[in-house]
């Protein structure tokens, strides 16, 4: 999710109607986004919203392992 952080996110997160640092804070722990923002997200960077649920999960994952 951080490399999406490159992308325009003054504009991303004024699109998904959060502030920037809001939206840098999701970025940087995914399971916070709402549904509605990762819809948004997906419409906005015009990729399958299964793209960025994959990404999360992932992410999520890596996170359980590094806990462990």
């Amino acid at each position: 999710m951080k490399d999406i952080e490159e992308i325009e996110p003054t504009n991303i997160a004024k699109a998904l109607g959060i502030n920037h640092s809001r939206y840098i804070a999701k970025l940087n722990n995914p399971e916070e986004f709402k549904f509605k923002h990762i819809q948004g997200l997906a419409n906005l960077l015009n990729i399958d919203i299964q793209i960025i649920i994959d990404v999360i999960k992932k992410e999520l994952a890596q996170v359980k392992k590094k806990a462990r």
